[in-house]
């Protein structure tokens, strides 16, 4: 094995750590690292295959702890967010979508920082709203996961329920990204056969994982979670300034 598939191997095995840990996270932490190493194309396709593994992983640990009621109304309001996002990206440069929506991540992460908290009357209401956000955020800049975990974090849920939401949803919503990457020839058998690879890292990174969320309290998980939050926002504001200096 060379030493950039070594390389790769690890990134793979340190976003799945953090991924087993918050429910999140994969493609904030792994994304920018394989950019070094990878071309993009493959890069899209192998975070979102590398997550979904982890997921399926922390699912089987958590399968009794998710609430259905929240999960699948937020996921399938998700679908309809996303083709008004990439319709945005037609539009308004990409550059000031992603500084503007970084902005406002790293603004709602500083908040939940400080314990603010938003008290919702319409949990329902909300959920199918956040799901929408998602979709949306996820069509025009990819940043599709922020606005779930604030939400989940806003109902002060225990970190076990809290991660199982997350974990959840965002099975479903890989599962739809790779069918319709499938559909739109963006990623092949190929790609995914390519990604092969990557499967022992992922598996001991989520392992290690899980092995240190037993052990944290709830505060280190919460400072852990807005600290993936916080860097998915940090991100998009650099990636928006580069691309308008560009």
């Amino acid at each position: 094995m060379d030493l950039i598939s070594i390389s790769i191997l690890l990134i793979v095995t340190f976003s799945s750590f953090i991924q087993s840990i918050t429910g999140f996270g994969f493609a904030a932490v792994s994304a920018p690292l394989l950019l070094f190493f990878m071309n993009p194309n493959y890069v899209v396709g192998l975070t979102v295959f590398g997550a979904l593994i982890s997921n399926l992983w922390v699912i089987y640990k958590t399968k009794d702890k998710s609430d259905p009621k929240l999960v699948w109304p937020m996921f399938t309001s998700s679908l309809f967010g996303v083709l008004p996002g990439v319709y945005l990206l037609k539009i308004v440069d990409a550059s000031i979508l992603k500084l503007c929506i970084g902005i406002l991540i790293l603004l709602m992460s500083l908040f939940m920082a400080a314990n603010f908290v938003i008290k919702i009357k319409k949990l329902k209401l909300a959920t199918i709203g956040v799901g929408f956000v998602s979709g949306f955020l996820g069509g025009s800049t990819s940043l599709n996961g922020p606005p779930v975990a604030l939400f989940f974090m806003n109902q002060q849920q225990d970190k076990e329920t809290l991660r199982a939401n997350i974990v959840h949803y965002f099975l479903l919503a890989n599962i739809a990204t790779l069918f319709i990457m499938y559909l739109m020839k963006t990623i092949d058998i190929g790609t995914i056969k390519q990604s092969l690879y990557v499967i022992p890292g992922v598996l001991l990174g989520t392992w290690i994982g899980e092995k240190v969320f037993i052990k944290i309290s709830p505060v280190i998980f919460r400072r852990i979670s807005l600290g993936i939050i916080f860097l998915c926002g940090a991100i998009s504001v650099i990636s928006g300034i580069i691309k308008s200096l560009a």
